[in-house]
């Protein structure tokens, strides 16, 4: 649905103003700069209203710009510049860049409290299970961000678990998070295949009253907001899960609770209990002996005390059993009984934790059968058979089937076990919809079971595929030699086919012999709380309306969905003193040949060049000119004639912060420690190119561009791995300020927090990091370029007159002197797709420019012409010192690879003389010029309005995709 565009008044030559009196919540008024046939392409989507949006930040001077190549973006539109000020302004991460990764309507999330439900149906502060450090923690939901169309990816495991995302979705691996598009078959995933059960609305049923207890504990109670209680009271899930525990493993004395178990789950009891308001006791530890079997055992029992009257009043009037257990009658509680399935499930899982034994096999294939074990005197045997029925009745309805209830003299008192089918199916239900609450050894071996069932079904699956199709080709005349070249694999051997032609069909074939025992097989994909499977097929499925994603309270950045764990650019140009003639019939092998100098595509990582931890942390701190010094990749003159000269940032004014690489995560480095010299994918490329017309040739001469027909080369690309980790990373940090500052925002992806917080310096310091990482980036791909030139030429870069004419970042936040109503004012400067455009004289640009002003260059699409303008005067005026940074993109990539072929985009391209060598022919067709504007009339409005002027136009001859 094409979304309504607010009013815009006409105020000048391709000038549009949104006033400020549109909206109540605008501090500013949002000034357009466009042709109305571009003005036409942004009211098609968010553009417009996501620059009223950000009309309404805190600390917004002046207006909130729309370049003419703006289209909707994260938060902020791409193409958008916004200037906040300095002390009362914010610093906002999706003003700079960031694209989100998300899943399509329908996809289970699990929660905290075991109930899954689709992703589209949560809101904020509800809790989800988050994977951090390999363990498993509750971790609140900050935001639920919604995003239009797009194209879908289905991975599918070997354990048969399957997640459809969009190809950019980061899934856990034993490397980090990788996007689904880079995960290929046989590489590993990391799994929590909890299922839990769907989620039921549980009424507000009224459980207990001001009547139900006693005076004395009212009080108590009433102020931790534990009476009344209902069915839907917030804190009953709690109640529900250690009441299940306490059941087994919990005893009362006097005024005070304690429950027994292992250090890990008494913490995770502890914090329960806090949750209720309640301040439990740490951890004691003890040393008893105890006699099993006659045998004397000395081990540690660990305990945990919570010394409250009201606490312990609350558990008995909810059901918990009260004095020795073999010596009490009691029954599972009867609000238990009505309750939702979901708490239902909790109440059993925190009884399993204390008394279900674990999940252990008898050969190495079959489990035990788990039995739930309670002592009962024996004039109270048909009490705790009663007791039993309940429990294997709450089972039947979660799914899990029991098989009896046994009894044998114990002692003095009588043993009854409820035993629960063994049969695969059932355990996978038993451990992966109820499993243990408060044991995490038990759950964790519960979940490798799960995986490990599934598995072995999987197998089993296979092998009687495999019987059918061998007895029909042998019915059909096919020999056995011949079958099993067909379907012969890792577990179906040529015996076993050769068995199922002439001996007939199991029903239930076994697994093979070479089918890992599942303690052995543990070991080995079991981690922490999650469990590696590898995947088997990644395969297109299809587009999808809306997307969702989650952003949580938790630095693993992490939920579980289905069962699987999911989580700075700019541009630079070179000139050489060859021209058209000399490169065009050699283009070939020199496109090939920088394509093997320079890594392109998804996931692009160096051999050759990988630098250590140290010296990415100099890298993070110098930029550009670091890699020039330590590493010679390039010529000592270079970082003059670059933004910054190459290190991020060079105009501070009160504490603003130096980068600190200290501060930037072991993801962000991990990823960025052999991406240095990479281009990377999506709209990244490498392109050579010929000068096809020169507007301004004073200008044009003093950046070394002399006559048409002249090669140069462009390069477009940013801070790779690292700088997406980072931006994550501090998204979420940012995302969770909001509400510590009470920022009302229109909306939730342009969480910011104030520009003098502690959270937006920690952010400045890591983007500072970012920034210059991607100067050095550009850097050393530069100088990759010119040893490719040397290569196919027989001659130096510096014969060949390889100079930079400049680098530019067109994704930044930059402190910047600006003037505003007459003064001169500091401002945090947010360009989103936008390139600085100073004018002579200004100090922040290059010496050698200063007489001319600043060069700014605007990349087109695949197969169009780029650009170089000039910066002037006007700008500072119109728009902060900033144009447009490109053509604009106005077709998905899933639409242009609807409407276009790879093989035909190539053609079309040679046809015009453009050699094209990708990564991936589906990023070629991604990148098809016409998923974008025209750049031509990009530059038009960007010349005529004054916000950058003409120097050139250049084409390619040559591209290099990611």
């Amino acid at each position: 649905m094409v979304p309504m565009a607010p009013p815009l008044e006409k105020i000048g030559n391709n000038t549009w103003r949104i006033p400020q009196t549109y909206r109540k919540d605008m501090r500013v008024p949002v000034i357009v700069y466009a042709s109305e046939k571009l003005l036409e392409k942004m009211k098609t989507d968010r553009t417009l209203e996501q620059a009223v949006n950000v009309s309404t930040l805190p600390g917004i001077v002046k207006q909130m710009t729309v370049l003419p190549d703006a289209h909707e973006g994260y938060g902020f539109p791409i193409g958008g510049v916004a200037a906040m000020d300095a002390t009362e302004g914010v610093i906002s991460p999706g003003g700079v860049g960031y694209d989100i990764n998300c899943l399509p309507a329908g996809t289970n999330v699990l929660t905290s409290l075991g109930y899954r439900l689709p992703i589209e149906r949560f809101k904020a502060n509800e809790e989800v299970v988050c994977v951090n450090q390999k363990r498993s923690v509750p971790a609140g939901i900050i935001f639920v961000i919604k995003k239009g169309r797009d194209r879908l990816l289905r991975i599918r495991t070997k354990s048969q678990f399957f997640l459809t995302a969009t190809p950019d979705h980061p899934v856990l691996t034993p490397n980090g998070m990788k996007a689904m598009e880079q995960i290929r078959p046989g590489e590993r995933v990391a799994l929590f295949p909890f299922e839990g059960v769907e989620y039921e609305d549980p009424g507000d049923c009224l459980l207990l009253d001001e009547k139900d207890v006693p005076e004395h504990v009212k009080s108590e109670l009433k102020k931790r907001g534990l009476l009344p209680i209902k069915l839907d009271s917030p804190k009953l899930p709690y109640l529900a899960r250690l009441l299940g525990y306490f059941t087994g493993d919990g005893a009362f004395n006097g005024k005070t609770t304690l429950f027994y178990g292992s250090v890990e789950g008494l913490e995770e009891i502890r914090r329960d209990i806090e949750r209720l308001g309640y301040k439990p006791s740490k951890i004691h530890t003890r040393r008893r002996q105890n006699i099993i079997n006659g045998r004397k055992f000395i081990g540690a029992e660990n305990s945990v005390r919570v010394n409250s009257r009201s606490f312990t009043e609350l558990l008995r009037r909810l059901g918990a059993p009260d004095g020795k257990k073999t010596d009490a009658e009691f029954f599972v509680p009867r609000w238990i009984l009505l309750a939702p399935r979901w708490i239902k499930r909790l109440y059993l899982a925190g009884l399993f934790g204390a008394e279900l034994n674990k999940p252990q096999t008898v050969n190495g294939y079959n489990f035990q059968v788990p039995q739930l074990t309670l002592n009962k005197r024996p004039d109270l045997e048909d009490n705790g058979r009663m007791f039993l029925e309940q429990i294997a009745e709450l089972l039947r309805e979660l799914g899990v089937e029991t098989t009896k209830i046994v009894s044998a003299p114990e002692g003095r008192c009588i043993r009854l076990r409820l035993l629960i089918s063994e049969r695969p199916q059932n355990l996978i239900r038993l451990w992966g919809r109820i499993g243990y609450e408060y044991n995490p050894q038990r759950r964790r071996l519960a979940l490798a079971a799960v995986v490990w069932l599934r598995l072995k079904q999987s197998v089993i699956d296979l092998r009687i595929r495999a019987q059918e199709a061998a007895i029909a080709m042998a019915a059909d005349g096919t020999t056995i030699s011949e079958i099993s070249e067909v379907l012969a694999n890792e577990f179906v051997n040529t015996r076993y086919l050769e068995r199922s032609v002439y001996e007939g069909r199991e029903d239930t074939p076994r697994v093979p012999k070479n089918f890992p025992r599942f303690e052995g097989w543990v070991e080995l994909h079991l981690d922490g709380d999650i469990v590696w499977d590898e995947v088997e097929s990644v395969e297109e499925a299809g587009e999808v309306n809306d997307v969702y994603d989650l952003t949580v309270a938790n630095p693993g950045h992490s939920f579980i969905a289905e069962g699987v764990v999911v989580s700075n650019c700019g541009v630079r140009l070179m000139v050489t003193n060859l021209t058209v003639n000399d490169v065009r019939p050699r283009i070939v092998e020199l496109v090939n040949t920088v394509f093997r100098n320079v890594p392109a595509g998804l996931g692009s990582r160096r051999k050759d060049f990988v630098v250590t931890h140290s010296d990415l942390d100099r890298v993070a701190l110098e930029g550009a000119r670091y890699v020039i010094e330590k590493y010679g990749l390039g010529w000592s003159e270079d970082f003059k004639k670059m933004e910054e000269e190459g290190r991020y940032p060079s105009y501070k004014a009160g504490n603003i912060p130096d980068p600190d690489p200290s501060i930037v995560s072991r993801e962000a480095k991990a990823r960025g420690e052999s991406q240095i010299g990479t281009l990377g994918s999506g709209n990244h490329f490498l392109e050579i190119q010929r000068v096809d017309k020169i507007y301004d040739p004073r200008a044009a001469k003093a950046m070394g561009i002399t006559q048409e027909g002249q090669i140069t080369v462009l390069i477009h690309c940013g801070s790779r791995g690292y700088g997406h980790q980072i931006c994550s990373d501090f998204l979420r940090i940012m995302e969770r300020a909001v509400a510590k500052y009470n920022l009302r925002l229109p909306d939730r992806e342009l969480a910011c927090t104030p520009a003098s917080s502690p959270e937006a310096t920690q952010y400045l310091k890591a983007f500072g990091c970012a920034v210059n990482f991607a100067f050095a980036n550009r850097q050393a791909i530069s100088h990759w370029v010119r040893q490719s030139f040397e290569q196919v030429f027989k001659r130096s870069a510096d014969d060949m007159g390889m100079q930079i004419v400049y680098d530019v970042c067109h994704n930044i936040v930059k402190l910047e002197k600006h003037k505003v109503d007459g003064s001169d004012v500091d401002v945090f400067v947010h360009r989103k797709g936008a390139t600085r455009s100073f004018p002579a004289g200004h100090p922040l640009i290059p010496q050698v420019y200063r007489e001319i002003g600043q060069p700014v260059l605007i990349p087109g699409s695949m197969g169009t012409a780029s650009w170089v303008l000039l910066g002037n005067e006007k700008a500072m005026t119109l728009s902060f010192g900033s144009t447009a940074h490109g053509a604009g993109r106005e077709m998905s990539r899933s639409g242009a690879k609807r409407r276009y072929r790879g093989d035909q985009v190539l053609r079309e391209l040679e046809s015009r003389g453009i050699y094209v060598k990708g990564d991936s022919m589906e990023t070629v067709v991604e990148e098809v010029d016409a998923a974008y504007k025209s750049v031509d009339e990009v530059v038009e409005v960007s010349h005529q309005v004054g916000i950058g002027t003409k120097v050139a136009r250049l084409v390619p001859i040559g591209v290099v995709k990611g």
